[in-house]
């Protein structure tokens, strides 16, 4: 189709820097202190945390 574009996918997981881009903070500290308060939910792959958009999207939203 011609003229059309794909809609946009949301992510299933981010980094934690991109979680703290997206929360607008300036350093991740205050996320990694999200996620250890267990108000963002994020898991740990490796050395990594896999941070869920969708709790993202939950604290923003309140």
């Amino acid at each position: 189709m011609r003229g059309t574009t794909a809609p946009e996918l949301e992510p299933i997981s981010v980094s934690v820097p991109e979680a703290t881009r997206l929360l607008g903070f300036r350093d991740s500290k205050s996320t990694l202190k999200l996620i250890h308060q267990g108000k963002i939910k994020a898991r740990k792959t490796g050395r990594i945390f896999l941070v869920s958009y969708a709790s993202l999207k939950r604290y923003v939203e309140g």
